[in-house]
């Protein structure tokens, strides 16, 4: 698959004109805001029985006036008549069709373009560097583990993609002021008590820079507060190794002085030659692997806590035919990790093995190249993949290789109309998965859901567009991001539950949804 990236312009989305939301959502109503009864005439004096009154200046009587008496129910709110209720559904179904659903793929009418619908996110931010980045991870802060409440603050390392080699970087990105958005859309008159705060100010993004000479393909962060070591898979064939840390306590100590050593990277990998590669997973304890296109596979060991002490393993993993595209250190087995290649192939790997051969392989595992995998870190039996022509699987290690060898996924699913470019599990949710395409979408899922018959017949119901035509819509589909271009990874918050941020040509979006 293609994974340089050219710059463009970012948005998230919603239809202008019909009003289609941009947005398929579910599992979750929280915050959303109830959907008022229906319309009936009312009694708001509390005095039906006042009866004729005289009106002082008035002296002739309108004849033509005819007064309706209504019943009541239980309530005390008047009972429509059938007419009446009829008109009243007529105008519900025609309020419906001026807001639909939109999908990828439906077509946008004359006049029509995609706006954002803020009631689908709880937050939504754009941010934007000078070079696109085509990866970034997370880096851990003391801010605390599961906050949740607004402003959110984040910080990231990236990567840029530069016209001109000698122009890229390596970017440590801290991210504030990063407000509750849901209520953006109301007005003050229709905002709660709670609502009244949430700030519209744009977020804020400060940054320290470190020179990178050649693109940068990958960036992996190690996921410890005291040891936040970043590792950056450059074009040139090199892997360099960088100490955060300082960087980070010039962010949270404002007039901390940066040292000029803190700008170089700590050790530099050329155990793949000038070879280039994409696939980089952390061990926690700071054990790093790095695959390459050419098939290879290496392991890099610190030697110490320091992490200023490594060694680079000379003799690669052998077993791919192609290049090796992603690479996952299982969350349960020090020793063992997981690769995707362009042969497609899902390889399991046991670092003690003596002759550095894979010990379980799925042969034929897509159809395609296998762009990238996820390990569950709480189901840890169960891996996610994603193919180069748009699929994405999810595999039950524990029933790997039937009688004639073969394994099948748990499920499957072909939404995505271009390759998979990035999938992740939820941290704190087992069956919540997260996967970016290049078909400008980002959807996450829930694969526990499960629907009996009835509740199918409903769910295909609600699936049908404006023009009447039925959509297969999976159950399990939650939510669709939109309005960026060129969508390369993503990463779900570590600290901060539902909160997601992505890269792409356009930007970075962060943003976290109603639906998780």
């Amino acid at each position: 698959m293609s994974k340089r990236q050219n710059p463009s312009a970012s948005a998230a989305c919603q239809v202008e004109e019909k009003t289609k939301v941009a947005a398929v959502s579910g599992k979750s109503n929280a915050n959303q805001p109830e959907k008022p009864a229906g319309s009936r005439g009312m009694d708001v004096d509390g005095d039906a029985d006042m009866g004729e009154f005289e009106d002082a200046f008035e002296d002739e009587i309108e004849e033509d006036e005819i007064l309706v008496e209504r019943e009541e129910d239980s309530d005390g709110v008047e009972m429509l008549d059938e007419e009446e209720e009829d008109e009243e559904e007529e105008d519900e179904e025609v309020a419906e069709k001026k807001r639909q659903v939109y999908l990828p793929g439906d077509a946008l009418g004359e006049g029509e373009e995609l706006q954002v619908d803020n009631s689908a996110y709880h937050m939504l931010h754009t941010m934007t560097t000078q070079w696109p980045c085509l990866s970034f991870d997370f880096v851990p802060d003391n801010l605390g583990s599961n906050r949740s409440m607004f402003p959110h603050t984040m910080y990231a390392v990236a990567g840029t993609q530069a016209d001109r080699a000698y122009k890229n970087q390596v970017i440590l990105m801290k991210w504030s002021q990063l407000h509750r958005t849901i209520n953006d859309d109301k007005s003050d008159e229709d905002k709660d008590d709670d609502d009244i705060n949430d700030l519209d100010e744009d977020p804020i993004l400060e940054t320290k820079t470190m020179r990178h000479q050649g693109g940068v393909n990958r960036v992996r962060v190690l996921q410890s507060y005291q040891s936040p070591l970043a590792a950056t898979w450059a074009d040139t064939g090199k892997v360099h190794i960088w100490d955060t840390k300082k960087l980070m306590n010039a962010f949270e100590n404002p007039g901390t002085q940066v040292p000029a050593s803190a700008q170089q990277p700590l050790f530099t990998i050329a155990s793949h030659g000038t070879t280039e590669g994409y696939s980089m997973d952390w061990n926690a304890d700071g054990r790093l692997l790095t695959g390459d296109c050419g098939n290879k596979i290496y392991l890099t060991t610190r030697r110490n806590d320091t992490g200023s002490n490594f060694v680079a393993d000379r003799s690669p993993f052998k077993g791919h035919k192609a290049s090796v595209e992603d690479i996952q250190w299982s969350p349960e087995e020090g020793s063992v990790f997981a690769s995707s290649s362009v042969d497609q192939t899902i390889k399991i790997w046991d670092v003690r093995a003596a002759n550095h051969g894979f010990a379980l392989d799925v042969p034929g595992a897509h159809d395609s190249d296998i762009n990238v995998i996820s390990w569950n870190r709480k189901s840890r039996y169960l891996l996610a993949s994603g193919g180069d022509n748009g699929d994405f699987k999810v595999w039950d290690m524990r029933k790997w290789g039937d009688s004639n060898g073969r394994s099948t996924p748990a499920a499957e699913f072909k939404w995505h109309r271009k390759a998979i470019t990035s999938i992740e599990w939820c941290p704190n949710d087992e069956s919540v998965l997260a996967v970016a395409g290049a078909d400008d979408q980002i959807t996450l899922w829930d694969l526990a859901v499960e629907l009996d018959a009835e509740e199918e017949a409903r769910h295909r119901e609600a699936m049908v567009g404006s023009n009447g035509t039925k959509r297969d819509v999976p159950a399990q589909l939650l939510f669709i991001h939109q309005g960026q271009q060129n969508i390369k990874e993503l990463h779900w918050h570590p600290q901060i539950h539902g909160a997601l941020a992505s890269t792409a040509a356009s930007g970075f979006n962060i943003f976290k949804t109603i639906s998780v």
